[in-house]
């Protein structure tokens, strides 16, 4: 088989004009690909990779799988897989690029490497060079020296002396196939539903005339490092042990104080030729091997890796003969174990029970796939964008499912992280809502306010983020509403809840409250502590919690903040008036009606909402401030709420925030900070202008606006603005960033790198992504049945919506006449609904139907 070239160099110096002719869009506030072909835009987009979409019998899309046909993306593009059961611990992460790069984690990024791990920024997903699982064959040639190579091609490394490369990401599993040396290499990974482990099958197929007698190494670094960080190296605590009779190495960290310990294993279906557990054993000295010594050598040293000073690895060696046409299949475990020996002998056994015998890891790797197809198959939308159907049916909840399960990666659950986390479940997987709010709940203080972060694992003495910024509480009304109107499962409210103790630093369940109550004591809290002008009182921030200079002295208050409790008040009334709960109904109307009123008395500024004040009382995000005039996250709440509403100013603020529009989306704030606002601010001065919350395409603070755009019924605009953000309105060699992902940010204009997404995987926006294509289809369930007002687009001329509530399936079919989104008629399997009150509203029926309801909707 002929060697495949890299792409031609005339090729690719035309694409990287295309990509230079982009970048030079932007600079001139045009999107990335005004100007171009449809052919120059479709080949610049697919550089890297394509998708490979799957529909059913209705035209639905179904699956989807981004098929990367190239290695040396513009940076390593990774893919995280995750556990699929709904307990909130227990849960196994695994992050790959196509190389091979990238590691094994057990309930957190940060707290629970399993694999090398050495990454500790703000989304610690970014694997460095010992953060790799690799493969390596070795084959001997008559007296030359052996030819060595590894078996997954790694970028700007003999990359021209591969073919028939293509890597997979899909729902819970990757591939990565090539051939070299007319050895072609099939490798599938896949983290099962329940077990504690990743499974990796590896074919390699001989497709030469000739017999082969190869060798074939795999090797990766353990990170069993102790959490929280101690002063005892690892490897002075570490040792590994060899188990014969399953097939299985095992690599222990016995230190004691370890918060979430973690025991590592490899484990083969086939009988192996060696093993070192011994980092320096297995390498050999020097700096600058090619290979490793044992590979180099053809022989593991069944080394035990005690006190090895390059760490405990794990490496095994195959030795295997394939005649002219043959395959030979691999099957290996590697995961997460008990500590004691007898425990992880009888935890491996019972693995390799399941897994290694009979046929085991397709039936698992099926479940796998059934799992999901039965999640993802709860809500299904199909409209005239194909954009939007896989964002919308398949890598939108994706990411939401597995941001929810690693809570953005770190060590710590951020207490308003996870409530939005959750939100975005409610439709599609509220098992796990139902089983992780009431945790959280836990870490609220009995005033109603909530601790920054808390370490989810019980039985730890790891310690907790105990600041009190002032948003936490105010996320709960939201996430237990949608919950509610989605399931139906009042008996939650009821459900009675602890606090958490700033003395003893811990939960304390000697006095417990409803989850009804724990939800109304944050606001009251907050409406009864306001500060100036009858705000909200910031303390250590609210959502922005980079603007952390404004209440120095504890007086500092929030505009953001007291819209975001007139949101979470809105969320409580309708559950009081259905509770037939009188006094708190009436409270929150008063919340409403007096924060409404103190923030369009006191917080406007002509054309928009000012942020806040600070201790003295100086307007911070004012058009006379120097730097951060205007904040979109202010102005877009004051849109979805109502706020500007009341005071007749929706259009001039969305004229006002004009100012913050790029080809990529809205920036964060007009005008970034800099060192001379940072005793003004905050620490927010000390970010590079046009990252993060200083003036970057922040997609959490975007999609705010998406919300507030749909719920004001400006349906083309929320489309349009909807778009800008989306991987197909960019460039994989302007973004970087793999594009089945959205990501946290887009770097801002201000920036020399404006429209790079630096960080993937996680982000808070999916849940606000997913909830404004909600809102634009316009089925919205509600805490008594389905609400039908849609704000659709010009554009969706039909789309369907199936969705799966409270146990009956609904086929919706929208057919838009009027270019607007007003319904003028409904009927429900062949019979007209009249509207209630200007309403169409599908109660439950008193009996589940036997077959799907079947809606139509005409606008």
């Amino acid at each position: 088989m002929r060697k495949a070239r890299r792409p031609s160099s005339d090729r690719e110096a035309k694409l990287d004009r295309l990509v230079a002719r982009a970048k030079h869009n932007l600079t001139k506030k045009k999107s990335p690909g005004a100007g171009f072909t449809k052919a120059e835009a479709n080949q610049l987009a697919t550089r890297y990779s394509r998708f490979e979409d799957a529909r059913d019998q209705h035209g639905f899309l179904t699956d989807s799988t981004l098929a990367v046909h190239r290695p040396d993306t513009p940076r390593p593009w990774i893919h995280l897989m995750c556990s699929n059961h709904d307990d909130v611990s227990g849960v196994m992460g695994s992050f790959w690029d196509p190389t091979g790069l990238g590691f094994l984690c057990y309930d957190s990024v940060l707290a629970g490497p399993v694999t090398s791990h050495k990454d500790s920024s703000y989304v610690p997903t970014t694997p460095r060079s010992t953060d790799v699982r690799q493969f390596f064959l070795r084959e001997a040639v008559g007296q030359r020296a052996p030819r060595i190579w590894h078996a997954l091609p790694q970028a700007g490394r003999d990359q021209a002396a591969y073919s028939g490369y293509l890597s997979r990401f899909g729902l819970g599993w990757v591939t990565v196939e090539s051939t070299r040396n007319q050895v072609h290499s099939h490798l599938r990974v896949f983290v099962p539903v329940d077990d504690p482990c990743e499974v990796w099958t590896l074919t390699l197929t001989n497709r030469s005339r000739l017999p082969r007698k190869l060798q074939l190494f795999t090797r990766l670094n353990w990170g069993l490092e102790s959490h929280p960080s101690y002063y005892f190296d690892p490897r002075v605590t570490s040792m590994g042990d060899h188990l014969k009779d399953l097939r299985a190495i095992v690599a222990l960290n016995h230190h004691k104080a370890n918060a979430l310990p973690r025991t590592g294993f490899m484990m083969s279906s086939a009988l192996f030729h060696g093993f070192d557990l011994s980092g320096e054993d297995f390498t050999g000295g020097g700096h600058f091997r090619h290979f490793p010594r044992a590979v180099e050598e053809g022989k593991c040293r069944n080394s035990l890796g005690l006190q090895p000073y390059l760490g405990l690895i794990g490496a095994l060696q195959f030795n295997l003969t394939l005649a002219p046409g043959a395959s030979r299949t691999f099957h290996l475990l590697v995961g997460r174990t008990e500590r004691d020996r007898k425990a992880y002998h009888r935890h491996l056994a019972a693995l390799r029970n399941k897994f290694l015998t009979s046929g085991g890891v397709e039936r698992e790797f099926r479940r796998l796939q059934h799992s999901w197809s039965d999640m993802l198959s709860r809500v299904q939308l199909r409209t005239p964008d194909e954009e939007i159907d896989r964002t919308y049916n398949v890598w939108l909840r994706y990411q939401q499912h597995n941001t929810a399960r690693f809570i953005r990666a770190l060590d710590q659950v951020g207490y308003r992280d996870i409530l939005q986390d959750l939100l975005g479940l409610c439709n599609f997987n509220p098992e796990y809502v139902r089983r992780f709010l009431p945790i959280v709940l836990n870490h609220q203080l009995a005033d109603g306010r909530a601790i920054r972060q808390f370490f989810k694992y019980p039985g730890t003495n790891a310690p907790n983020d105990e600041r009190m910024y002032g948003d936490s509480p105010v996320w709960i009304a939201d996430t237990l509403v949608t919950y509610l109107e989605e399931t139906g499962d009042f008996s939650l409210l009821k459900e009675e809840v602890g606090f958490y103790d700033l003395a003893t630093h811990r939960q304390d369940n000697r006095v417990k409250k409803s989850v009804y109550e724990h939800a109304l004591l944050g606001l009251k809290g907050l409406f009864a502590k306001r500060g100036q002008k009858g705000l909200c009182l910031i303390g250590y921030g609210d959502w922005n919690d980079a603007m952390d200079g404004v209440a120095k002295r504890g007086k500092g208050v929030s505009t953001w903040l007291s819209i975001a409790l007139v949101f979470a008040a809105q969320r409580m009334l309708g559950l009081a008036r259905h509770l037939d709960d009188l006094p708190t109904a009436n409270l929150m109307e008063c919340i409403i009606q007096t924060m409404t009123a103190a923030v369009n008395a006191n917080a406007w500024d002509g054309d928009h909402y000012v942020f806040g004040f600070n201790d003295d009382g100086v307007a911070m995000g004012s058009r006379t401030s120097e730097e951060g005039r205007i904040h979109a996250t202010v102005s877009s709440w004051a849109l979805f709420t109502g706020v500007a509403a009341a005071a007749g100013r929706e259009e001039q603020l969305l004229r006002a925030m004009k100012r913050l529009w790029t080809p990529l989306g809205t920036t964060s704030l007009d005008i970034p900070y800099t060192q001379k606002s940072r005793e003004l601010a905050g620490r927010i001065a000390d970010i590079t202008p046009g990252q993060f919350e200083n003036g970057a395409i922040y997609t959490h603070a975007h999609s705010f606006l998406l919300y507030g755009l749909a719920c004001t019924g400006r349906a083309d605009r929320a489309y349009d603005e909807l778009k800008l953000s989306l991987p197909d309105n960019t460039f994989p060699d302007i973004a970087t960033g793999p594009p089945h992902q959205q990501s946290n940010f887009a770097v801002g204009p201000s920036h020399p790198n404006f429209g790079t997404n630096l960080y993937s995987n996680f982000t808070g926006s999916t849940a606000w992504y997913l909830k404004t294509i909600d809102r634009m289809v316009g089925v919205l369930a509600d805490l008594d049945g389905l609400r039908i007002a849609p704000v659709a687009p010009a554009a969706w001329k039909n789309f369907q919506l199936h969705k799966r509530f409270r146990g009956i399936d609904y086929r919706f079919r929208f057919r838009h006449l009027s270019g607007r989104s007003q319904v003028t008629s409904v009927t429900v399997d062949g019979k007209p609904l009249a509207p209630v009150d200007g309403e169409y509203k599908l109660p439950l029926p008193r009996r589940k139907p036997t077959r799907p309801v079947e809606v139509e909707v005409t606008l």
